[in-house]
């Protein structure tokens, strides 16, 4: 921080910031705006009314959309996205390509591949398709510790990109056959003859369909359907390729023959093992046959829950924390009757009026990894990615290292004393190490809608540095949300 003593210690901003977050989800915030700043405003939003919404003007609901498809921006990102129709910022967004993540010298190490998209998602000019990355990474979960010394964290990080706005049915089977998901979810020891229910229990309560939407015999009997299912090594032309063996080879040595097979197109492939498969009559959420994992996915997408219960997590990550039936059930409608596509799933979504309503304004909280790439998108800092690795602990939330199966939680759930802490931390070394916002008053406007609280505006009219202002922006509880 800079050498100018702030009226309001560091102590203090910690409880702002607590309690800002946690007022614009249960308490209430006053509205007070920076001076030079026009009221004519929305009227307020938040349960308790806590901040006017600009989302009735285009700049505000041009940042709005772009703070919750991607992640953030700069002043002039907002100003050229504001330029455009919502429709058409809408259409932009969504038909964004996904871009490939920067190389690493070591494709094993889960660290590196984390550090990799850390620095992808705060410099991709295609944001979009590393939320949606983002968005199944925290569905459909992984654990960094069973890819052992394989590449299959990136693996499957390359298959959320290239898969995640396509269709659900294409994505779900792809994930059942992902390598790193079937050592997972121990597919990889599921027989005939003592078929694992772990995947086919989390499949249907946590993937698709949710609680009380399955029965006990609906998880064996889809067990047995999933059985047999192994991996193997394929090279570019799918054939067969034996992998380098890493008893008696040093780590580096190792690194380096699976970076040499990854170059030459050699991937890990998930395939159903017939020897090893239940080939016998199954009897699966009222569908009797022999079936095996593809008939068993289609059965699952055919239940009326299944496409209420994408779109209710979705909601939830994208729209507002408490999405009622009838939204969720629009939404779902939409979902599928496009045959699950997912670009019509969060077309759904960003053009309803539950999306762009003053209510939504702020009432969602970005999740550790969303704040760390907005700082470093808002002050184009993507060298701190190295940073965002190491920080993450310290705020609950590390790439492919989960808490358990069903993920990280969402919104309030992320509010904590410790966490808050650790996000002070963050910021307070962004503007130690000389590089905040060059002109924080127009941050105030880019990023936080020139709208904030009074403790905020507090904070940042009692500084005296950019340095400091910079911290007053990047710590404040406006811009822990979106």
């Amino acid at each position: 921080m800079g050498n100018v003593t702030m009226q309001l210690s560091r102590r203090q901003v910690l409880g702002i910031a607590a309690g800002g977050v946690a007022g614009a989800v249960g308490f209430r915030y006053l509205t007070q705006q920076l001076p030079d700043v026009s009221r004519n405003v929305g009227s307020a939003a938040g349960p308790d009314r806590a901040w006017p919404s600009p989302l009735g003007m285009q700049a505000g609901l041009a940042g709005h959309l772009l703070r919750r498809a991607g992640f953030g921006y700069t002043g002039a990102e907002l100003d050229a996205a504001a330029s455009m129709s919502y429709p058409d910022l809408v259409d932009m967004l969504l038909n964004q390509q996904p871009q490939p993540l920067p190389g690493m010298s070591d494709p094993t190490n889960h660290q590196q591949v984390v550090r990799a998209w850390y620095e992808h998602m705060a410099t991709t000019t295609a944001q979009f398709p590393e939320r949606m990355t983002l968005f199944w990474h925290g569905l459909l979960t992984s654990d960094y510790r069973k890819a052992a010394r394989l590449p299959l964290v990136l693996q499957q990080n390359e298959l959320y990109r290239s898969m995640g706005r396509s269709d659900f049915r294409s994505l779900i089977n792809a994930v059942t056959f992902d390598p790193l998901m079937i050592r997972y979810l121990d597919l990889e020891e599921s027989t005939a003859a003592a078929p694992n229910e772990n995947y086919s229990r989390e499949l249907m309560e946590l993937f698709t369909l949710g609680v009380n939407n399955y029965t006990e015999s609906d998880v064996r009997e889809g067990a047995r359907a999933l059985s047999g299912i192994r991996t193997t090594l394929v090279g570019a032309d799918g054939g067969r390729v034996t992998p380098p063996k890493l008893k008696g080879s040093t780590p580096a040595a190792y690194a380096a023959a699976i970076a040499q097979l990854i170059a030459q197109g050699v991937t890990f492939k998930g395939v159903l093992n017939t020897k090893q498969h239940d080939d016998g009559s199954k009897t699966f959420l009222g569908k009797t046959g022999n079936l095996g994992p593809s008939q068993i996915l289609d059965i699952i997408l055919a239940q009326p829950s299944c496409a209420p219960h994408i779109a209710r997590l979705a909601l939830r990550q994208f729209c507002t924390p408490n999405p009622s039936t009838q939204l969720i059930d629009s939404v779902a409608t939409a979902f599928r009757k496009s045959n699950y596509d997912i670009k019509t799933l969060m077309r759904a979504i960003f053009t309803n009026a539950a999306f762009t309503s003053p209510d939504a304004y702020r009432s969602l909280v970005r999740g550790p990894a969303d704040y760390m790439v907005a700082t470093m998108r808002a002050i184009g800092r993507p060298d701190l990615a190295a940073t965002c690795v190491s920080a993450g602990a310290g705020m609950n939330q590390v790439l492919y290292d989960m808490p358990n199966v069903a993920g990280w939680p969402a919104n309030q759930g992320w509010v904590s004393s410790g966490g808050w802490l650790a996000r002070l931390n963050f910021a307070a070394s962004v503007v130690a190490s000389g590089r905040g916002f060059s002109d924080p008053v127009d941050a105030v406007r880019a990023q936080l809608d020139n709208v904030v609280g009074p403790d905020t505006a507090a904070v940042f009219n009692a500084s005296h540095s950019n340095e400091d202002r910079s911290y007053a922006v990047l710590s404040s509880p406006e811009f822990q949300l979106k």
